[in-house]
């Protein structure tokens, strides 16, 4: 297992949410340490917990935009993305350049979990991790305590 240092911002006071929040990305990283980013959002476009090379607030409605069909490239943080699998619980986008990949998943549509990975790696598995963990937020947390 690799130990990879990620800068961590916590948009949300409730600490009992932001442990669970956390506790989420704890478990998906854990299972993939190939993972190099990631970012939790609610439905309302909020940020509950990121690292900073995921801070992707501003660029949410681009993400949703493109999930759902209406843009085919697009660009986040910088980087260049053309959409490779959506569905209705999960959203994968390639970098052409072959350098990275943006995985996200949700359960009913009101929490999003996303993530930063190399493009060599298990795309699937880490969006079915996504897709839990979406899951078990909707399951234990209420979007009205952020």
């Amino acid at each position: 297992m690799r130990n990879v240092f990620l800068r961590i911002s916590v948009f949300f006071t409730d600490s009992k949410m932001v442990l669970r929040v956390k506790r989420a990305i704890d478990i998906a990283m854990t299972n993939y340490t190939e993972i190099i980013g990631f970012s939790v959002f609610t439905y309302e476009g909020k940020v509950a917990y990121a690292s900073d090379n995921m801070n992707i607030s501003e660029e949410i409605p681009t993400i949703i935009q493109a999930w759902n069909g209406l843009l085919q490239q697009f660009i986040l943080k910088g980087v260049s993305f053309l959409s490779a699998l959506t569905t209705s619980q999960g959203f994968v986008a390639i970098n052409p350049d072959g350098a990275v990949c943006f995985i996200c998943g949700t359960g009913k549509g009101v929490w999003f979990v996303s993530v930063f990975a190399p493009m060599d790696v298990n795309k699937e598995g880490i969006l079915r991790e996504c897709i839990q963990a979406a899951k078990n937020l909707e399951a234990s947390v209420s979007i009205f305590d952020a």
